[in-house]
């Protein structure tokens, strides 16, 4: 199902930026504006997806212990790790 959704009262700036990205694209306004409102509303990922990944990531770079020797050693090994 589709549906319609009017824009009243749209400031210039808005607009004039609409068009502009439009024209880049080679969309239509209506075509623009959709795509910038799937951008938005429509992620990859939902934001709480995006911190879990992000937290999964860090922990690969965390050392464990801590210490500035230890980070050392480890980028000398080839396990980079942030303290």
């Amino acid at each position: 199902m589709s549906a319609s959704v009017l824009l009243t009262q749209l400031p210039d700036e808005l607009f004039q930026r609409l068009q502009e990205a439009a024209s880049l694209h080679q969309h239509s306004i209506e075509e623009e504006a959709l795509l910038c409102l799937h951008k938005v509303l429509m992620p990859i990922a939902t934001t709480e997806e995006m911190v879990a990944r992000t937290h999964e990531l860090r922990q690969q770079f965390v050392c464990d212990e801590g210490r500035l020797a230890d980070a050392i050693k480890r980028l000398e090994e080839g396990d980079p790790c942030l303290l």
